[in-house]
């Protein structure tokens, strides 16, 4: 598992949706919020410059110019943040009293509001700071403008505005690493569970799944992983029950009609003999895959046997070679064998004979003249064994390797080009299983070549 399969996975795909979506919801919500502070502030804004408005008119109405001067003085020397700004002027534009210049241009708004833009001096440097103000009348002579700083508003908003795409940002890098390794976590889950249904289906079917470790909805597909495994397991035990009663109720009296036919054969004329010859071959042939269905069987099962013991695998195999050799050469095929021994190895020997037998026998009955079989032997990487038999034959696809090693299968043009039951590789699996082993297929490019590997 890598960093792009985690992050093309689904669970990161919608966490990073999610995170989208939260992130326009956010947003949404920041512009809602900068709008309503805003309306709000400039209500307020206009509603405390018409409260000034009013008391300047009360002071004036009972003190004059006295109490303006008074008035505006003290506003000026308690200088705060949220202070109002003034203009005392004459009919004739002349400044009377405040901290506004009387040149001042101003723009027009409705209902009388005015808008000017003065530059200010913030730290040593000139700042252009926007007002909104308000002009109102006296009397005949006197005229009062109000103003307040624009440029609060507009901090406070950036103020807000950075704080939550901050906040947003880091939400979203916080999910998104969040979301990182809750993927990989159910990525790991979920490998978990196909690594373990793969170790199942090709090692032991009856294995199960580990629910009590898990939780969710992890934990409830491997209980329907396990229920699954033991359907499966139980049909497969039903059609090899039917298959190994079959063999078991009919070898009885298959094994009773050769032995009359073969007394038969004893007793007929030569016309005839030739026709029993035949029938006592299909017996014989019938009889020899009953008793490897049954001993597939026994194998799978688990039952031991008694001649369990070490041996020469080197030794065993020049046996099975000098066995079939004769055969190679007498359908001229070139025969190569390389095993170098001794080699021990734990096991059975008839058990293991039959094996190398079997693959050897496929080996030269599908290698057509002038082809070559080859056997060789090597010690494996893992400390135990490595028997590969490969042929130049027509060879079997890779699609149907692991169906060659169910019982009586065969590749369809293999039915009629050699004679068979479709037994063979699936003993040769029963045996190396019991020996703790296994059976792999390679393209041998032309051919075959079977790789058994033994502990």
């Amino acid at each position: 598992m890598n960093f792009r399969e985690v992050v093309a996975s689904l669970t990161f795909r919608y966490i990073a949706k999610y995170l989208l979506v939260l992130s326009a919801a956010v947003s949404a919500l920041m512009v809602g919020l900068y709008t309503f502070y805003s309306y709000g502030y400039f209500r307020d804004l206009g509603s405390s410059i018409v409260e000034e408005h009013e008391t300047l008119e009360l002071i004036y109405r009972g003190q004059g110019r006295s109490g303006l001067v008074a008035y505006i003085g003290d506003q000026r020397e308690n200088w705060y943040v949220d202070r109002f700004h003034y203009l005392i002027r004459d009919a004739d534009g002349v400044k009377i009293l405040g901290d506004l210049p009387a040149g001042t241009l101003y723009r027009e708004f409705d209902d009388g509001w005015l808008g000017i833009e003065l530059a200010l001096l913030e730290w040593g440097e000139e700042v252009g700071v926007d007002f909104l103000a308000r002009e109102v009348q006296l009397d005949d002579e006197l005229f009062a403008v109000v103003a307040r700083n624009l440029n609060e508003v507009g901090e406070q908003g950036r103020l807000i505005a950075g704080m939550l795409y901050r906040t947003m940002a880091a939400t979203i890098l916080l999910g998104l690493i969040g979301g990182f390794f809750a993927a990989a976590r159910s990525l790991q889950r979920v490998d978990w569970l196909g690594t373990e249904m793969s170790r199942i289906v090709r090692g032991d079917p009856s294995q199960r799944l580990d629910v009590d470790s898990e939780k969710g909805q992890v934990k409830q597909l491997a209980i329907v992983m396990n229920q699954m495994l033991d359907q499966t397991e139980s049909l497969m035990q039903g059609v090899r029950s039917v298959s190994d009663n079959i063999a078991h109720d009919l070898r009885t009296p298959l094994s009773r009609m050769r032995n009359q036919l073969s007394q038969l054969h004893a007793n007929v004329d030569a016309e005839r003999s030739a026709e029993v010859e035949a029938l006592i071959v299909d017996c014989d042939a019938l009889l020899t895959s009953f008793n490897a269905v049954l001993r597939i069987s026994t194998l799978e099962a688990g039952s031991r046997y008694s001649g369990v013991a070490r041996l020469d695998l080197a030794a065993l195999l020049d046996d099975v070679c000098d066995l079939y050799e004769p055969v190679a050469q007498e359908k001229g095929i070139a025969f190569e064998i390389d095993a170098p021994g001794p080699c021990s190895c734990e096991g059975e020997a008839d058990l293991l004979f039959q094996m190398f037998a079997n693959v050897l026998d496929n080996a030269i009955k599908y290698t057509p003249e002038g082809g070559r079989v080859s056997v060789r032997l090597r010690a494996s990487s893992g400390g135990g064994n490595s028997v590969s038999i490969s042929d130049t034959g027509p060879g079997i696809s890779a699609e149907h390797w692991r169906d060659v090693f169910r019982r009586f299968y065969r590749v369809e043009p293999s039915r009629s080009a050699q004679p068979g039951h479709g037994l063979g590789l699936s003993m040769a699996q029963a045996i190396a299983h019991y020996h703790s082993g296994s059976v792999d297929l390679e393209n041998n490019n032309p051919g075959l070549r079977v790789v058994v590997n033994l502990p």
